[in-house]
């Protein structure tokens, strides 16, 4: 799950959240985190001035990181079209 709120800033930052009741290995933790992190310095441009949440409800196994990374780069995508839509509105 993503959740995203205008900063007021000129950039994107990141905040995670990897309970260990939903993902108990720290391996697995880890791992989500990493891919998180990873795909948002890819896609930090796009996402300017704002604060991104990302949940991770369910580990990421090593066989499943490209589908993991895809979702996560079209959710980040997804938040950052729904900004732009927002922003034309108010400007009307």
């Amino acid at each position: 799950m993503v959740r995203a709120k205008p900063n007021g800033m000129t950039h994107a930052r990141l905040g995670m959240i990897a309970a260990r009741k939903a993902i108990p290995r720290a391996v697995d933790r880890n791992r989500c985190k990493r891919l998180v992190r990873e795909v948002f310095r890819g896609t930090q441009p796009m996402l300017a001035a704002l604060d991104v949440v990302v949940l991770c409800r369910s580990a990421v196994a090593r066989s499943e990181k490209a589908a993991g990374r895809e979702e996560l780069a079209d959710l980040f995508t997804a938040v950052s079209e729904c900004r732009g839509r927002r922003t034309t509105a108010s400007e009307r």
